[in-house]
């Protein structure tokens, strides 16, 4: 099925319904709040993952770069607000974004979470309603983080071990929309490189397609990714231009 997303080139899903596919990392160390929060989100279009430590979370994060984090607040080793300091002060995972949860009623402890960098804090028991209005909150967050900006440059990709030419319809620091018929499949991992007009060094970066469709209605389809690897400076670069051109044409960041 194509969707046509009408937000972020790295959106992987539009907020209405939560209706296309999204990976989800659930992160608690009592088996009974896992199943709970996986009961919550037993949808088909989502993936769902689970760790029950801190530092089994970071692993995951760090290697599979989940759409979104339910993450737990007080765990043994390493309790969640730590994890989502680390999380949030790496460049390649800063983006993700991450909903706290925690039994306990305290002002305090809900501060800490915040302080820590999270975008959502849940209280538990949790309650189904309340917790998929704080993932639409959220993601809604995230999308706004990074302006996007229509564009039309060549990429060289590397798919399967062919080589391919495909045009960039859409790029911001997250992410690019690539031009592809027939679409690489979602979950698939491209190697980029491109060149942005007036910059002298060449981008290269590793992506992960998110979903498939079409930015407009009358654009062509192909794939919205996300940079999953990529040197901080050229993220820096590719902001800065976006900005730069966004500035030039008097654009709103974010979603319109």
């Amino acid at each position: 099925m194509r969707l046509t997303i009408p937000y972020d080139i790295s959106t992987p899903f539009p907020v209405k319904g939560l209706s296309a596919a999204m990976k989800i990392l659930l992160v608690d160390d009592a088996e009974l709040f896992l199943d709970l929060e996986k009961s919550y989100l037993n949808r088909s279009s989502f993936t769902i993952a689970t760790a029950r430590s801190g530092p089994e979370a970071l692993a995951f994060i760090r290697s599979d770069r989940p759409t979104l984090v339910i993450l737990d607040l007080l765990m043994p080793g390493m309790d969640g607000d730590e994890v989502c300091r680390k999380v949030k002060s790496d460049p390649l995972t800063n983006t993700i974004p991450i909903i706290m949860v925690s039994s306990i009623q305290d002002p305090e402890l809900r501060d800490r979470c915040f302080r820590a960098g999270c975008d959502a804090f849940v209280s538990k028991p949790l309650k189904k309603e309340e917790l998929l209005e704080a993932i639409e909150r959220t993601v809604v967050i995230a999308k706004r983080l990074d302006p996007r900006l229509p564009t039309h440059l060549l990429a060289v990709v590397l798919h399967n071990g062919e080589h391919k030419e495909l045009w960039i319809h859409s790029i911001s620091k997250g992410g690019v929309f690539l031009e592809a018929d027939p679409a690489p499949e979602v979950g698939e991992e491209l190697d980029t490189t491109f060149s942005l007009p007036g910059v002298e060094e060449k981008i290269s970066a590793r992506v992960r397609v998110q979903w498939q469709g079409t930015i407009r209605e009358d654009s062509p389809s192909g794939v919205g990714c996300q940079f999953i690897e990529i040197k901080e400076r050229l993220a820096d670069v590719i902001r800065d231009y976006v900005n730069e051109k966004l500035a030039a044409v008097g654009s709103l960041k974010g979603v319109s």
